[in-house]
This record gives structure tokens, sequence and C-alpha cells, in this order.
């Protein structure tokens, strides 16, 4: 392995990870974040869950049958632990609680269900990307494992979806 690998691994602004079979770069530096970066993830994260919970409530009432609806309420279930775990991990990492109401939920209720459930799909899509950059800062292994138990969720939800 080239010396470069550990130059590159001891200094996070720079910070590249290689295949060992063959020195090409896997990532670059802007999937990697700060952990103050993570941190306003997270309570944008927040937010984000708040908001597919209610978006997955209108979807439920357009569903067109209880097979569908049973689906959707799973997944909504889902998004408020998830709530419930980042609001647990942004208060471990900065010992802060926040507000309940830090929401701004903004949907168009003027789309119809397939329209919705494409919403719902990329959307599921996206919160896998968003978590998986705040993993890359997290201090510990218990906040990675926690994350990683979300981005499981988001990728089952977004197959949920298809």
């Amino acid at each position: 392995m080239n010396s470069n690998f550990y130059n590159n691994y001891n200094s996070f602004d720079n910070y590249k990870v290689f295949n060992y079979r063959s020195d090409k770069k896997i990532f670059n530096s802007e999937e990697l974040i700060t952990l103050n970066q993570a941190i306003d993830l997270i309570k944008k994260s927040i937010t984000d869950e708040k908001e597919d919970e209610l978006f997955y409530d209108l979807l439920i009432t357009q569903a067109p049958s209880e097979k569908e609806k049973n689906i959707i309420k799973s997944i909504r279930d889902d998004e408020r632990k998830h709530n419930i775990i980042l609001r647990e991990l942004f208060y471990e990492i900065t010992g802060q609680t926040l507000s309940q109401d830090i929401m701004n939920a903004e949907f168009n209720y003027n789309k119809n269900y397939k329209e919705n459930l494409e919403k719902a799909l990329f959307g599921e899509i996206d919160a896998v990307a968003k978590y998986r950059k705040i993993m890359s800062a997290m201090p510990n292994g218990d906040s990675y494992n926690l994350l990683m138990a979300i981005l499981t969720d988001e990728l089952r939800h977004a197959d949920k979806y298809k």
C-alpha cells in the first residue's frame, strides 16, 4: 500500500478511502462531514421525520386498499420511532433538548396517490444518503448503530414503496 494512503487517512480534510486492491478512491471527502455538520443534519432530520409522519398520514387516507394502508402505517410508525431516536441522539451529543414544534411542514395536498407514492419513494432514498453522511461523523459505535438501524429502515421503506 502506498504511503499516500496513510497521509490522507490521518488528515480529515484530505480524507480519502481507497480500495485496498487497487488504490482507487471509493468516495471523497465531500461525503464525510464534521460532527457539527452531523448535528445540524440530525436536527434537520428530526423535522424531516415529523414531516414524513404527517405526509404518510395523508398518504394513508389516499391508499386504495387496506393492504396499502397497513404498509404505509408501518412506515409511518417507523418514522415516529426515528424521530424519538434522533431526539435522543441529539441530546446525547449536545446535551440539548429540542422543542417538539421545530417543524414547518409544507407539502402539496393536491397531488394524487401515485404522485405522493413517488414523492415518498424518493424521500426515503434521499434519507438513506443523509443518514450515511451523518454516520460518518458519529463519535462512537452506539451512535453509529442507531443511525444504521434508521438507515436500514429507510432502505426497507423504499423497497416497500416500489
